[in-house]
């Protein structure tokens, strides 16, 4: 239930921010999770700043032809990325899995979220055993040619890998008689945070209802 309240808290707020005039009771539900995640502020604007150098060439080209309209997607977007940057910041990909399933998404679609997490998560610990092995052997990153030929080849063995895991999971759950269907442990219960998060952003959405109807 807490995962589910998540995922609508972040789809409703998404949608309210993208489509609606910007307002300044936009700040209360980022208020609230920022609240909640205050002892990671510095690693979540950090992930926003690096997010924002792809957004920055989108905004500049916007922005020749009209500037108003770049800077309202700066801040529109910016708002999205920090709300569910924080509100997802301690989340490992298998908790929105579980809000997906309390939310009747098909099966079909919440195993492939599955194993492709665990797949994800897989190719990180591999590539982080295989960077430290770099590391332990004296490898340092030159433009060079034989850099270049290292990085190909880890990339490579990665992929190969990769490619060995998801057959060894294919032939691993046809075994087991795998029918579609992953049976995942769900919690009827939700906290404070979601609470405040969810009146704090139905705040906002009876705010919007509000201007749009009178």
């Amino acid at each position: 239930m807490r995962e589910a309240i998540r995922l609508v808290n972040s789809l409703l707020y998404s949608l309210i921010v993208a489509f609606s005039p910007l307002n300044y009771l936009f700040l209360l539900p980022l208020i609230v999770v920022l609240f909640f995640e205050k002892d990671n502020f510095l690693s979540i604007v950090k992930k926003l700043f690096m997010l924002n150098f792809f957004i920055v060439f989108l905004v500049l080209f916007v922005y020749f032809k009209n500037p108003q309209e770049a800077g309202e997607l700066l801040m529109r977007t910016n708002l999205i990325l920090l709300f569910n940057i924080t509100l997802f910041y301690r989340s490992q990909g298998y908790d929105l899995v579980r809000g997906m399933q309390s939310l009747g998404v098909n099966e079909k679609i919440i195993s492939v979220f599955y194993f492709t997490l665990q797949l994800i998560s897989y190719i990180k610990k591999d590539f982080k055993e295989t960077k430290n092995a770099l590391k332990s052997r004296g490898f340092v990153a030159k433009t060079s040619m034989f850099s270049y030929k290292t990085y190909g080849n880890i990339f490579a063995m990665i992929l190969i890998k990769a490619i060995k895991k998801s057959e060894d999971i294919k032939v691993s759950m046809d075994a087991r008689g795998f029918k579609g269907r992953i049976y995942l442990l769900n919690s009827n219960s939700f906290g404070v945070y979601e609470s405040v998060l969810s009146i704090s952003v139905i705040i906002i959405l009876l705010k919007v209802v509000y201007e749009l109807f009178c």
